[in-house]
Formats: C-alpha cells, structure tokens, sequence
C-alpha cells in the first residue's frame, strides 16, 4: 500500500505520512528493558459506536462491511508486527473454524514479516483464554500447535485431556474466569513484553478496569450503522468508573466508495497519561 494519510493531531508542519509504516514504531523494543508488559489492543468502530452489528446471513454479530477500508487493516497488520504476543479468545478461535473471521493469527505480510525479521523479533506466540474449551481441534489451528498456550478454568477433564493428547499447552486455573491479574502473572513470568489483543472488547474492558492497558488504537468510521442489536467497545460490564483516555495522535483518511466519501479518523489514545 503506497496510500497517503493526513496526520490532524498534534499539528505539524509535515503532515502527510505513508500508511504501510505509520504505526511501526518499535513498541516491542521500547519496551525490551521495561519490567512491566506492554498492553494494547485495536478497534474499528462506526461514529455511533458499532464495532459489530446482526449479520442476517450468518447469524452473529460481524463488522459492518460499510465502516471497513484498507488503511484500519493496514494498521492493524502493523499493531500485529510489532507483539510477541497475541491473545484471543473461544469466540474468535470458534467462529475462525465456522468461516466467519479471517486468519489473523499470523501477519501473512511478506513486508512485514521481512520487517519483523530484520528487528530481530522471535516468533509470536499465542494465548487463548478459554473457561468453556468449545472449540475444535483442526487444521486451521493445528499449524499454530507450536505458538499456542490455552489458559482455562474449566473442571471438564475430558477436553483438557483432549488438548492435552494433541500435545497442546494448556494451563488449568481456580474459578471462573481467567482474570487479568492470572493473564498479567502468566505473562509476567513468560517473559512476554509486547501483547496484543485480537479478541473481543471484553478481555480489553476488563484489563482497562484493572489500569493493565497501556495503548488504544482506535478507528471512527464517519458513519452512521444504526441497527438496535450491537457490540462496541466498553459494554460496561467492568469498568465502573471514569477512565482518561490521553490522545497522542490522530490522522484522518478518506475511502472512496462509488460515490460516497467515507472518512476515518485514527486515533492513538495512551491510557497511562503519558
């Protein structure tokens, strides 16, 4: 991609960046020597708010094909690049083996890859937080066995002996739910420096309830979805009180669909305030 992008916030003199590097800054070796992880997650959103609306077709909800374009994905690959590890969930590993989401377990970026392997970055890892274990065992994630680390509370012994079997990592926890404290320990004692996450909002709502999220991406389509059966952002399941997002950049693009311009805005919030 060889697009070119306004940066609007903070004002510059030089205000048109290339989009195939603009978030490739070194957040992984930042971060090397810091003592705490780096946490981020992205998302793409419709300006009332829809990250992802009832498709009629396949019964769930997906990201309105209206408010995707080629820059938020182009970003996205970046933000993937720059993680030594990636953490999704059931919903998305389930839905990856239904046909419903793309692979996004690896970058499958020439360019990028090159990139990764000239900064000296090792081979991603994965986590997948499961309490439930319902998903399949197959090919798609059969290629990522090696990456892959599955972190669970779940008593039923006859599908962690399945994983286990497969010879699948799987780590067993007490209680409910994997929290962000277990996330944050396992983490911790992995070594693991620059995690990013692919899954839904409410790992990234839980770990900002916690002040575990360092970094938010987030993309504003200028539309309007509508539609009364949605997902977004923060549910408000977790986070009970008010949080300060620090805006440290922002660009704006235009999509050109038929004849309807389709502008974005990017947006990258720090949630340390620093």
């Amino acid at each position: 991609m060889n697009q070119m992008i306004k940066k609007i916030y903070p004002p510059e003199k030089n205000f048109i960046y290339k989009v195939d590097s603009l978030y490739l800054n070194p957040l992984l070796i930042k971060h090397s020597k810091a003592s705490k992880p780096l946490y981020y997650a992205n998302f793409l959103t419709s300006f009332d708010g829809r990250i992802a609306t009832f498709n009629t077709k396949n019964k769930l909800l997906l990201t309105p094909n209206k408010i995707k374009n080629d820059v938020d994905f182009s970003l996205f690959c970046q933000l993937h690049a720059q993680s030594d590890c990636l953490v999704t969930n059931t919903q998305y590993i389930s839905g990856l083996n239904k046909g419903h989401y793309g692979d996004i377990l690896s970058i499958n970026n020439k360019t990028l890859e090159k990139w990764r392997l000239k900064n000296n970055l090792p081979e991603q890892k994965i986590i997948i937080l499961s309490n439930s274990l319902n998903f399949p065992i197959n090919k798609i994630i059969e290629k990522y066995k090696n990456q892959i680390t599955i972190l669970t509370t779940s008593n039923e012994f006859k599908k962690i002996n399945k994983f286990i079997e497969k010879k699948y990592n799987i780590v067993k926890y007490k209680g409910n739910n994997i929290t962000p404290a277990i996330l944050n320990n396992f983490i911790l004692k992995n070594k693991l420096r620059s995690i990013y996450f692919i899954a839904g909002p409410r790992i990234v709502e839980q770990m900002i309830s916690k002040n575990l999220l360092d970094k938010l991406y987030c993309s504003v389509s200028m539309g309007l979805v509508g539609t009364n059966y949605y997902d977004k952002i923060i549910r408000g399941d977790y986070l009970k009180k008010f949080t300060n997002l620090n805006l440290q950049e922002m660009y704006i693009g235009t999509k050109k669909n038929n004849k309807e311009k389709i502008q974005t805005l990017y947006q990258v919030f720090n949630l340390k305030g620093k």
